[in-house]
């Protein structure tokens, strides 16, 4: 039942996400802007995407050194399979694909490597939330609805900031809070919240040194600033030359988009995120549609291919695969718990 329940909100969620991105479109504007693009700009896009995620497979090298010591080679199959089939699977199975895949490969903890990701996204909602606040300093007049904004993002990335210092530099306070805290929760829910705290502080052993952190933090965002690059080269395509800080916002915004439940391909959420994005600075909904089309099959296809290539040629099966994601959501459960 929780599985159907789920589906069908995230199908709800994809139908909305669609609705909204096409209610104003002129299709036939649309059909001559997709058949009138300056596709020239794919063979930067690829560059760029291939540098994206060796970048990343760099990232995760440093983030599991306190799991163990790796090589980009050795990450990279793992993590290129599951972000390959977040493209063909709902929700985000990918991720725990990703988990078991390296999991079993190198006889690793399913907690540790969990972990693990948990560390690259707090990286990588730094990094974006970093350049959405970069962004409205870039833009001269930015719209009103997107100032909001910035303001609560710079207060999400000041408080972002805070807690990782204080997981690196100051475990010991955050364990006295947790605990105060814990004795105010019901049942196991304390000791439950120590225990993800433990998990947490130990991803991190690795970075304690400042200038690790910094090194971390400039990968980071050397690495997004390679996605808004893709962003802006989508827009070009179709004759919107945008500035870096337009890009910029619309990678941020692209980035809330996916971490909600989604449709295989992150479909409907690219759309939306695009028309929402790009209509306060004047952007035709026809040229952000076509520009998120664009944008989606840049994603899909040579990562879904590496990803499919990986899965091959690693003497995968989809059964075995099947068992091993339940699992991993088991353990993770378990983990948590």
């Amino acid at each position: 039942m929780k599985k159907i329940l789920s589906l069908v909100s995230i199908l709800a969620i994809t139908v909305a996400a669609l609705t909204y991105a096409l209610w104003d479109i002129d299709f036939a504007e649309l059909g001559q802007l997709l058949s009138g693009g300056d596709y020239r700009v794919l063979a930067p896009i690829l560059v760029l995407l291939v540098l994206f995620y060796w970048m990343k497979a760099m990232r995760w090298v440093l983030i599991l050194k306190p799991v163990g010591t790796f090589t980009r080679k050795q990450v990279t199959p793992a993590m290129v399979i599951g972000f390959a089939a977040n493209n063909v699977l709902p929700a985000h199975l990918g991720e725990l694909l990703r988990i078991a895949v390296f999991a079993r490969k190198y006889s690793k903890p399913v907690s540790s490597i969990t972990i693990s990701l948990l560390v690259e996204r707090i990286f990588d909602l730094v990094a974006i939330l970093s350049y959405y606040a970069l962004a409205m300093v870039m833009i001269d007049t930015p719209p009103e609805s997107l100032e909001i904004g910035a303001w609560v993002v710079v207060m999400l990335l000041a408080g972002f900031i805070v807690a990782l210092a204080l997981v690196l530099y100051r475990p010991d306070l955050l364990h006295k809070l947790a605990s105060r805290i814990g004795h105010l929760l019901p049942g196991e829910a304390g000791s439950r919240l120590t225990r993800v705290l433990d998990n947490v502080i130990n991803a991190f052993a690795s970075l304690k040194s400042p200038i690790l952190v910094l090194y971390m933090s400039v990968w980071s965002m050397l690495k997004w600033s390679l996605m808004a690059a893709i962003i802006w080269f989508s827009l070009l395509a179709y004759g919107a030359n945008v500035s870096p800080g337009i890009a910029m916002i619309l990678m941020a915004v692209l980035a809330l988009a996916a971490a909600v439940p989604n449709a295989p391909g992150y479909v409907g959420a690219i759309q939306a995120a695009y028309v929402f994005a790009l209509g306060p600075f004047g952007i035709a909904e026809e040229t952000a549609f076509a520009a998120s089309v664009l944008f989606l099959v840049c994603q899909w296809v040579p990562v879904t291919t590496a990803g499919a290539w990986y899965f091959i040629t690693g003497g995968l099966h989809v059964d075995e695969v099947r068992r091993e994601i339940e699992e991993v959501e088991e353990n993770v459960g378990t983990d948590s718990r």
